[in-house]
């Protein structure tokens, strides 16, 4: 079996291999210390760590304990779900299935999909209303509504009192008090709201 050796004859270490499936934890650490210009003696202070242990964690070279990791984490203020990607089982890019895709009948002229994420308590919508149409009945859910007018002008009513909205602009409010989305115009209009309440 072939051992690789160093420039002085001495077998080199090499780098723990990576496993499918499982996030680059020294990248994604370097990647969060630089985004916020911070140097590695700042975090490692911070998280109760050696400047030279966290400069070979980011370079692979090392292997971090949950504990320590945790530790860090909290510097960033994230929790370690978050930090690796596990929290949604993110660490990798995937497409929503059609099981978290649902068209609903809210009213002649309105097409309406609710994008369900999963690993989160979100909801996206994406709705379109013809000319003149306006979802059927009131919604009202927990949590709260951002809802940004992507084309043409809508009105958002939010406990009976009209908000008009033209392209980008964006409402934010409880999902607790009832709402609709009106399109009055002779153009189509279309939004997109996040919503943290299940519809």
């Amino acid at each position: 079996m072939f051992v690789p050796r160093s420039n002085n004859g001495a077998k080199a270490r090499s780098k723990p291999s990576a496993i499918d499936g499982v996030p680059d934890i020294g990248r994604i650490l370097k990647r969060l210390r630089t985004q916020r210009n911070l140097s590695i003696r700042e975090v490692a202070e911070a998280s109760d760590l050696s400047p030279s242990f966290l400069s070979a964690v980011e370079r692979n070279d090392s292997d971090l304990s949950l504990g320590r990791l945790a530790r860090i984490a909290h510097f960033f203020d994230l929790d370690l779900g978050t930090l690796l990607g596990y929290g949604t089982n993110m660490n990798r890019p995937r497409h929503l299935p059609k099981s978290e895709r649902a068209f609903v009948n809210r009213g002649k002229g309105v097409k309406y999909e609710r994008l369900r994420l999963p690993g989160f308590n979100l909801d996206l919508i994406l709705v379109t209303l013809e000319p003149h149409s306006a979802l059927k009945n009131p919604l009202a859910h927990e949590g709260i509504e951002c809802m940004i007018c992507t084309e043409g002008e809508l009105v958002i009513e939010v406990d009976e009192v009209d908000y008009p909205l033209h392209e980008r602009d964006c409402l934010l409010f409880t999902g607790t008090l009832p709402h609709r989305v009106r399109n009055d115009s002779r153009q189509q209009g279309s939004c997109i709201s996040l919503t943290t309440g299940r519809m």
